[in-house]
């Protein structure tokens, strides 16, 4: 597992409308300090962020209305929001999608299902820099 002081006090939000994966993710976070938000889907994710500033976003790409890849475009475009590290976790696969998730300004492009044990450390390869 990562070190908990790490990710300690980090704030991340979830965006994915399914809600098994979305409590796994936050737990498995919120296990190692973080303060976790959950978003089912791309307009509620935009509505969490008025009020709630994350160092990073956890977004599957498969969404409902507006797919995550807009999302995450939306927001790198936003200065408000465009610092904010956006993790692609994600069951679409191949090569094309991982291009894609780059290209939205995504920093990582995992794919599902989640391993519990090492995320928190992948997720620590990803901010680290960043923050």
């Amino acid at each position: 597992m990562a070190n908990a002081e790490l990710l300690k006090g980090l704030r991340a939000l979830v965006v994915d409308d399914d809600a098994a994966s979305a409590k796994l993710v936050s737990v498995v976070l919120r296990g190692e300090g973080c303060e976790v938000e959950i978003a089912p889907n791309a307009e509620d994710a935009l509505t969490t962020l008025v009020s709630f500033r994350p160092d990073f976003i956890v977004l599957e790409l498969i969404l409902p209305l507006m797919s995550g890849l807009l999302l995450a475009q939306r927001l790198k475009a936003d200065p408000a929001t465009r610092k904010i590290v956006i993790i692609a976790l994600t069951v679409v696969n191949g090569p094309e999608a991982e291009r894609a998730t780059r290209d939205a300004g995504c920093s990582a492009y995992f794919r599902k299902p989640l391993d519990p044990l090492s995320f928190p450390e992948r997720v620590l390869e990803c901010l680290d820099g960043a923050l």
